[in-house]
């Protein structure tokens, strides 16, 4: 039987390769090719708690992909967006904004905050008026005089990787678009860094792909839970809806059954087989 071969733009493969305690040095690989930080940052990397903080009842949640700590303090916040949303610059934006805040606490100088890094890998084209794959954005003004060193975005974008390497963060976004086995194999052949995170992704088996698919579904719950309150509170069933086929299709695309899906949106059984026939999973 050949080998199932699980993508890592799955947020849950992510989740276990770049999000992993124990895998921490596939993720310093990672950074050091495409962040220009102190090597000896990278020293003490640790994996942090990727809920951010709701200081009110009625502050809006969020859960970000990745989220790290540096020896010195800084932030490293990863995202994984793979399919085209709406108002994603001002989301992104918006973490990197709750990443600063959330590290003051009551009567904290405003000398204590560090610098956060929030890099967004997009498997679709979100930046139409730049040419290239990678892009960073800071705080300047227009003679190109930084304002403040606190704030750093960067986007990688899958579409636009050119065929060749020219990059040190180049096989690394290959690692991401490839689909088939051989393709992994040709990859860690030329890229010896590549062969741990490799090696996880053809390792990872179904049965760990259902233990996580479940664990994700607590998160689906809650984000669903939320959506839900937002409704309920400003009269949106609509959204609800939306919101509710959008958590069924991700569901669906990543093995889950039809029963599974109808517990974690609610959906009924024919609105999530005509889900499934519309995108011909």
């Amino acid at each position: 039987m050949k080998e199932i071969i699980i993508s890592p733009l799955y947020d849950f493969a992510f989740a276990q390769i770049f999000g992993n305690q124990k895998n921490i040095d596939i993720t310093r690989a990672f950074l050091k090719t495409l962040l220009d930080i102190p090597g000896a940052d990278y020293d003490r990397l640790t994996v942090e708690n990727s809920i951010l903080r709701r200081f009110f009842q009625r502050d809006k949640m969020g859960i970000v992909d990745l989220k790290l700590s540096t020896k010195s303090g800084r932030i490293i916040h990863i995202e994984l967006q793979v399919d085209k949303t709406a108002h994603l610059r001002n989301r992104i934006l918006y973490y990197a904004a709750r990443l600063i805040g959330d590290q003051l606490k009551w009567g904290d100088k405003y000398k204590k905050l560090h610098q956060v890094i929030s890099i967004v890998i997009c498997n679709h084209v979100l930046l139409d008026e730049e040419k290239s794959y990678i892009n960073q954005y800071e705080l300047r003004n227009k003679e190109n005089r930084s304002f403040t060193d606190l704030l750093k975005v960067v986007i990688l974008e899958l579409p636009k990787l050119p065929e060749t390497a020219d990059s040190g963060v180049w096989p690394w976004l290959r690692f991401f678009t490839c689909k088939r086995e051989e393709e992994f194999e040709m990859l860690a052949q030329q890229y010896p860094e590549l062969e741990k995170p490799i090696f996880c992704v053809k390792k990872m088996s179904l049965w760990e792909k259902w233990r996580d698919l479940q664990f994700h579904k607590n998160l689906w719950k809650e984000d669903a839970r939320m959506r839900e309150l937002y409704v309920r509170e400003e009269g949106r069933e609509e959204a609800r809806e939306e919101r509710n086929r959008a958590i069924a299709l991700n569901a669906l695309m990543e093995g889950a059954t039809p029963e599974f899906v109808q517990k974690i949106t609610g959906l009924n059984l024919e609105t999530i087989q005509e889900i499934a026939n519309k995108e011909q999973i």
